[in-house]
Formats: structure tokens, C-alpha cells, sequence
């Protein structure tokens, strides 16, 4: 109590030592001084900007004044807000850093044959700075139906890779390919090792970008990754075999997710059995450990659903006392379908999916948080003690996981380059929720 009535008379004594001088006649001289630019340095970084969870609010900060935007950008600024966010209320398809890519839906009537034609038009949004720019469409006009990824080359400059990924063969990765800097589409087919006789298909829609890289996990396969820097290959990184659908039993219905956090990749599982199975819902983490030589190791033990905690107590009884529900019909159905359509599908492959719990992304600076959407909402688990906490309330009553994107917040927001100068459609607003 002491120190903080300290803190604040000395905030009003550097408040009174303002001089406002007014004006009487012309040969008067007007000496204002900002009261904010009268503010301790140790005040202002301790009692306002400390207390900013937000990085948006941060950088708001930095406008000001001169020694608000010195200070905060200065190097021994110290200032860590939890920087991961979720965005769920648009239309995300992949992230870089602190940028989106977006997608906004069109229709339109052709002029001969009157058929209803619906157009996807891509975005590059920076939600922070709200800065953003429109995408060409590709040649064949199916520009955001397909998987995609956004990379970039590191630089605040603002130079961007658009990567989707088309229908691929066993032994071909076919891709389409846009350089922020041409503003051009461009086609790319690579011939790589097969490791499946039948084709494969990617978990996700979003690619994760890592080392300079798009990365898609394979459906109960290896993790396919390509570079921009490097057109003409490929890199594949093989799982292990416990690693493998097939080592949890023939009835189990495993969930994966690609993520990355604290500087290496890590798959998220969630193994789930029918209700007439021996086996106890569990989920486990597989970390790469060493990216060249495709070397994993399970991150933690198994975590069962009867061990997880809550203090929501929905959150408890839905997790101790899970049934398995699945779907055929869910957001990666049509990607699936379009990717196996020439190739009949492998032995053993269903199109069921579990429908909650999804796993959705480890925290980025601690891999023992995992984000998991639930019915209606989204939770974090604590694998060290096993607690489950509820993040956010989601208003769809249908799984879009897939379309839930993490994004790291900067306070030095990346630049986003203006092509062609149109205006922000109204429909495409932003919206972050920071965990």
C-alpha cells in the first residue's frame, strides 16, 4: 500500500510540474508541455504499458508521442504479452508471423448459361495494423478450394509466398505457386519417393510454415514440406511406427494435428475408441527432434480423458465420460475426396472423423499447453497437471476446426504490400481472440 501511494505522488508531482503559460499579448511566449511526456520513465513501463496483455494495445501506444514510440521500441523494452491468438470469426486459411490469408466468397451469374458461379477471392490481412492486400485469382479459378499455405521470406519488407496444393500423385507434388513480388500464379509439379502405393491426402487445410517451409501432415503418412527458396524439391519426414494409426488398434479413430512450438514441430494426437472397445481415450504429443534426420520422440505420457480435470464442470463430465461420436460429412470430406478421386481408396481408410474433442495447437512458447475444441468451445489443457481450462465460448454448433488459425502477435508488425489499392469489402473483418 506504502509503495503504491508513493508511486502515485510521485506521478503528481511530476504532473503538477507542468507549466502552462497563457498567451496575453503577442509578445508573450507559450511554453505547454505535454503532461504524458512528463511521465517517469520507471511509471509509465511499470503502472501502463506492463499492464497491456494486448500487443494490438501496445502498439496503439506507440502513437502517442516521440517518447512513447522511443521507449517501446527500444531494445530494452522487455514487454512479453501472451502472443498467441486465435482467429475465428472470418474466413482464415493460413498464417505467417502476425498475417492472415483470407478468403472472401463472391457469386455471380454467367452471362450465356445463367448458372449461379461462386468465386474465392484471397486476402493477405495484417489484423493488427489492418493493413492488407487483394490476391489474383489462378488461372483455373479455384484459387482458396484447396490447401493452402502463406510464407514468407523473413523480412519485415513484406514479401509473400501463396503455396496451394493441388491434386498429387503418388509420386508427383503438384502445386500452385504465387510470388508477392510478381503478383503471378505459377505451376510447379515435383517428383519425390513414394511411400504409398495409393495416393495420400493432407489432416489440414492450413499448411504450417517452419524453416522457411510449408508443411502439410499426411493422413497417417509422413509430413510433406516445400519450400518456396527451393522450387524444384521436396521434403519428406517419416513418422515412426508406433507413431502410426495402425499401432493403436484396428478400431481406434485417431485426430492429428501439425503444430509447432518453442522451435520444433510436434503432432498432436487424440486416440478415441467405440464405446465396445478395451481401449481408454487418450491423447499424446510427438515432437521432431531432430528435423534432418527425421528422428521423434513422444513428448509426454499418454494423458487419459478420465484423468482431465476442470473447475467448469461440464467441461469435467464431457471429458471423463466421453462417448466416441463421428462424422463422414466434416470440412476435410471434399479435400479427401477430391485428392482420392482418381485412385480408389486405400484398405482400411474411412472417411469418419471425430467431431469433438479436435485438437487444434500447442502453445508457442510451452508445448505442454494444448488448445482442444469442444462442442460450442475451446479449452486449454494443462498436460503437467492435467487441468483443463475454458478459453472461449464459440457460437457454431457445427466443428470448424479446421478453419481455426494461430497467429503470432509482434510488436514490430510485418508490412503488408498494396497492389492494387481496392477497398476492405465490408464482410471481411477481422477478429482475434489472444489467449
Amino acid at each position: 500500500m506504502a509503495s503504491s501511494l508513493r508511486k502515485r505522488m510521485r506521478a503528481w508531482y511530476w504532473i503538477r510540474r507542468r507549466r502552462v503559460t497563457g498567451k496575453v499579448n503577442d509578445d508573450d511566449t507559450c511554453d505547454v508541455r505535454n503532461m504524458i511526456d512528463d511521465l517517469p520513465e520507471s511509471l509509465l513501463l511499470v503502472e501502463i504499458i506492463s499492464r497491456l496483455h494486448n500487443p494490438r494495445d501496445v502498439i496503439v501506444c506507440k502513437s502517442v508521442s516521440k517518447r512513447w514510440n522511443s521507449l517501446i521500441s527500444s531494445p530494452s523494452f522487455n514487454h512479453n504479452p501472451t502472443s498467441l491468438a486465435l482467429i475465428l470469426n472470418t474466413h482464415p486459411h493460413s498464417s505467417y508471423r502476425d498475417v492472415l490469408l483470407c478468403k472472401k466468397f463472391s457469386y455471380s451469374r454467367g452471362r450465356k448459361t445463367n448458372h449461379l458461379r461462386k468465386r474465392t477471392q484471397l486476402y493477405i490481412v495484417n489484423p493488427l495494423t489492418m493493413q492488407w492486400t487483394r490476391l489474383p485469382e489462378t488461372d483455373d479459378g479455384m484459387s482458396g478450394s484447396w490447401p493452402i499455405g502463406l510464407s514468407g521470406n523473413g523480412s519485415k519488407g513484406g514479401r509473400f509466398y501463396v503455396v496451394e496444393l493441388s491434386s498429387c500423385t503418388p509420386s508427383k507434388l503438384c502445386l500452385y505457386v504465387l510470388d508477392s513480388k510478381r503478383g503471378k500464379w505459377r505451376e510447379r509439379s515435383i517428383e519425390h519417393q513414394p511411400w504409398s502405393q495409393l495416393g495420400w491426402y493432407p489432416t489440414q487445410c492450413q499448411a504450417l510454415s517452419f524453416n522457411g517451409a510449408l508443411h502439410w501432415l499426411a493422413h497417417d503418412g509422413p509430413i510433406v514440406a516445400y519450400s518456396p527458396n527451393y522450387r524444384h524439391e521436396c521434403i519428406i519426414i517419416h513418422r515412426l511406427q508406433e507413431m502410426r494409426h495402425a499401432s493403436y488398434g484396428d478400431d481406434a479413430v485417431v485426430s492429428e494435428t501439425l503444430t509447432v512450438s518453442m522451435g520444433h514441430l510436434r503432432i498432436i494426437q487424440l486416440v478415441c475408441y467405440p464405446i465396445t472397445s478395451d481401449g481408454h481415450h487418450h491423447l499424446s504429443i510427438w515432437t521432431l527432434v531432430d528435423y534432418r534426420q527425421s528422428i521423434w520422440k513422444q513428448e509426454h505420457e499418454a494423458t487419459y480423458f478420465s484423468d482431465m480435470v476442470s473447475d467448469v464442470q461440464w467441461i469435467q463430465d464431457y471429458m471423463q465420460g466421453y462417448n466416441l461420436s463421428t462424422a463422414t460429412r466434416h470440412g476435410m470430406y471434399y479435400v479427401m475426396k477430391r485428392f482420392m478421386n482418381r485412385l480408389p481408396p486405400p484398405a482400411g481408410t474411412s472417411t469418419q472423423r471425430t467431431i469433438h474433442p479436435k485438437p487444434l495447437h500447442c502453445h508457442p512458447n510451452n508445448p505442454l499447453l494444448i488448445y482442444l475444441c469442444l462442442p460450442e468451445s475451446i479449452v486449454l489443457l494443462d498436460l503437467a497437471t492435467k487441468k483443463l481450462r475454458l478459453i472461449t465460448s464459440i457460437r457454431y454448433k457445427v466443428a470448424l476446426y479446421e478453419k481455426v488459425i494461430p497467429m503470432t502477435l509482434h510488436l514490430d508488425p510485418s508490412l503488408i504490400p498494396d497492389h492494387e489499392r481496392v477497398l476492405l469489402p465490408p464482410s471481411l473483418m477481422i477478429g482475434a481472440s489472444s489467449l
